[in-house]
């Protein structure tokens, strides 16, 4: 080798073995930066798979506490519900949502009963419980009412043509998107119906515009100062939600959430101010959502925010390494490590993965 003034440097000395890469290592990762999700489901000793989430199960609540019993002798510190209706039950404005007796409720009451050691955080939104899958009461025709005018025949056949693209339902009626200011007022009442029930931590995924301030108006009037607020402050429209769907049953009906979730093509400025809005109403961490593909949103939000930042590895994800690791093709063990690392290298102060409880295992092994 020829001799220069940087001859001394050897970039492989760091990497000469396990020891010396576990002292250098500047990322870490363990059971307690995982959040487990539970889908839950109002019955008794209810098990269901979700054939297209392989390892994942709808529970009833009885279940659901000795799956989290089980999660908590892992290591496992925090888990978040996803709540089931039956269709029966199912409205245009989500009235399931408000019952105390519901699916979330119930389970937030039989795990606080049982004593099991876990934050438990819920998922704040209409979805799964709506007769169209939206997420929150809809509101028809209400940008022709405030432009006093009709769209035109051309416009109408454009939007026809857009729904093919959707894939999912068919074409909204015109103008009809969810009613923002309606949803939030109804979201706030959700919230202190959870924290009522045993919530820690309210996490409202609907994307709609001053939820966060409305659920911490309503929990500091209810006298939950004390419950901390997750955001999913910035959540786009992604194709990587396709088998969320099958878990919690809550596909939309026509259309698609295009028109309140994120588009991925802007830059992350727009994510960033997403993020610090609902700080400033009073969210105590924020989350990134979907991971993988949008590692570069969650550094720069990670980066601009002043509390922790939560990324959720979606079921898309999950269900493509498990397909992946089924056909022989991957590791999954090392593939999901190493994808969990780029998530706390990227700024993730914890992860919402439904692979908590193998990860959980192979940490310890």
């Amino acid at each position: 080798m020829k001799n220069n003034a940087h001859s001394h440097i050897r970039m492989r000395r760091l990497r000469r073995n396990e020891l010396i890469r576990d002292l250098a290592a500047e990322t870490s990762l363990s059971p307690a930066d995982l959040i487990v999700p539970l889908f839950v489901r109002l019955g008794q000793d209810i098990r269901r798979p979700i054939m297209s989430m392989p390892g994942q199960f709808q529970f009833s609540p009885d279940m659901a506490v000795e799956e989290l019993r089980e999660m908590a002798s892992r290591g496992l510190r925090a888990f978040i519900l996803f709540g089931i209706t039956e269709p029966g039950d199912k409205d245009e404005t989500g009235q399931a949502a408000h019952d105390p007796n519901n699916a979330v409720c119930t389970t937030l009451r039989r795990v606080r009963d049982a004593g099991v050691n876990m934050l438990a955080i819920t998922d704040l939104c209409y979805c799964e419980y709506t007769s169209h899958g939206h997420c929150g009461p809809l509101t028809a025709g209400a940008e022709s009412k405030r432009s006093g005018k009709r769209r035109s025949k051309a416009a109408r056949s454009t939007t026809a043509a857009k729904s093919a693209s959707w894939g999912i339902g068919d074409a909204p009626p015109p103008s009809t998107t969810v009613d923002n200011d309606a949803t939030i007022e109804r979201l706030a009442h959700q919230a202190v119906l959870h924290a009522q029930a045993g919530a820690d931590m309210i996490a409202p995924s609907g994307m709609m515009d001053h939820a966060t301030g409305a659920i911490r108006t309503a929990l500091d009037s209810a006298g939950f100062l004390d419950r901390s607020i997750l955001s999913y402050s910035v959540k786009y429209a992604s194709s990587y939600y396709g088998p969320f769907r099958e878990a919690a049953e809550s596909p939309p009906q026509f259309g698609d959430r295009r028109n309140y979730q994120m588009d991925f093509r802007r830059s992350s400025k727009e994510a960033v101010r997403e993020a610090l809005l609902d700080v400033q109403e009073g969210a105590d961490m924020v989350m990134v959502k979907p991971a993988l593909p949008y590692l570069d949103i969650l550094a720069a939000v990670s980066a601009a925010v002043p509390v922790p930042t939560a990324v959720y590895q979606v079921s898309g994800e999950y269900a493509m390494f498990k397909a992946a690791a089924a056909a022989g093709w991957i590791d999954e063990k090392a593939i999901v490590l190493e994808t969990m690392h780029s998530f706390k290298r990227a700024g993730a102060a914890c992860i919402l993965t439904y692979y908590a409880a193998e990860i959980a295992e192979w940490l310890q092994a």
